[in-house]
């Protein structure tokens, strides 16, 4: 298992990570074909693959996951309720292929942490599950 440590900027944010975790594939020397799991052990954060081209997309999915959010009075006395709520939501691991030790991604497609009680230092648990070389 890899683990990486994530600095976030923002109370709500998306930070790419595409770049950290294929560096740190190729650091572990991990070869072949078969998947990555990318997980946060984070109750108030959570990781997906979305557009890495163009800025826009991170404002507005941030900005549609905070629309999304219920008038509920939460009882959670830290007041992050939302941010638990959230993570739920988009959830806490993708699963991505790796071809010849590389992540296989769409075009415009990157991985994200999401950030949803920052700032913060998170961590990433990535686990490589390469089947053949």
């Amino acid at each position: 298992m890899i683990e990486l440590e994530i600095r976030t900027a923002r109370h709500r944010d998306m930070v790419d990570v595409t770049r950290r975790l294929q560096s740190a594939l190729r650091d572990e020397n991990v070869a072949g074909t078969g998947t990555v799991t990318v997980w946060v052990p984070h109750t108030t954060a959570a990781v997906t693959v979305n557009e890495n081209a163009d800025p826009d997309v991170q404002h507005d999915l941030l900005a549609g996951w905070e629309a999304m959010l219920p008038d509920v009075r939460f009882h959670h006395a830290e007041g992050n309720s939302d941010a638990h709520l959230l993570a739920s939501l988009i959830g806490t691991s993708v699963t991505v292929p790796v071809v010849d030790g590389g992540l296989r991604l769409g075009t415009w497609q990157g991985i994200y942490l999401v950030e949803l009680d920052g700032p913060r230092s998170r961590r990433l648990w990535v686990v490589p599950s390469v089947v053949t070389r």
